[in-house]
């Protein structure tokens, strides 16, 4: 995503969103400068190779600078992933993370409207909106959760609680 206008509580800028074609279910990031993107997805695609029985065949990215490199090609290279480009400003074309990026964006600003929380907390409302959306949505044609794609249950909810509540430090 691109800059926001303020800050967060971490001093991060931006965001970066990544998801599963298959399962839907996504990740967050949040960066301080463009230039981090290469070590966040590169950590995910190392424990994702670890944590999962089956093969990762491909990574789907715009054509950001931030992707277009010789540090992610190198990478790619070496795993035997195939890098694909979307065409220069074309966001139709990366559809599902655009798509994700939008409903994360949109839960976030509700809910930091709900209680008036300051706008700096947006990052933590993106992640929990993440967080809320891979245990919520239903992906029609499947009839699962993305949780429950990735992982083989179902995700818990009974610990949520409202965001932006009062709470006392004892």
């Amino acid at each position: 995503m691109s800059p926001a206008r303020v800050a967060s509580v971490s001093g991060k800028w931006y965001v970066l969103v990544v998801v599963d074609d298959f399962s839907r279910f996504s990740w967050v990031f949040f960066m301080e400068f463009k230039d981090e993107a290469f070590g966040f997805v590169r950590d995910m695609v190392l424990r994702l190779r670890n944590e999962s029985h089956k093969a990762m065949r491909a990574i789907h990215s715009d054509n950001g600078g931030e992707f277009r490199n010789s540090r992610f090609e190198n990478f790619c290279r070496d795993l035997g992933l195939e890098h694909q480009f979307s065409s220069p400003y074309t966001p139709p074309q990366n559809g599902v993370v655009e798509c994700k990026n939008r409903t994360l964006v949109e839960m976030a600003r509700t809910m930091l409207d709900e209680h008036r929380t300051r706008r700096r907390f947006w990052a933590e409302a993106v992640n929990t909106a993440r967080y809320i959306a891979n245990r919520i949505f239903l992906r029609a044609f499947l009839g699962k959760t993305s949780y429950e794609l990735r992982f083989g249950r179902r995700g818990r909810v009974k610990h949520l609680r409202a965001f932006g509540c009062g709470c006392f430090v004892l």
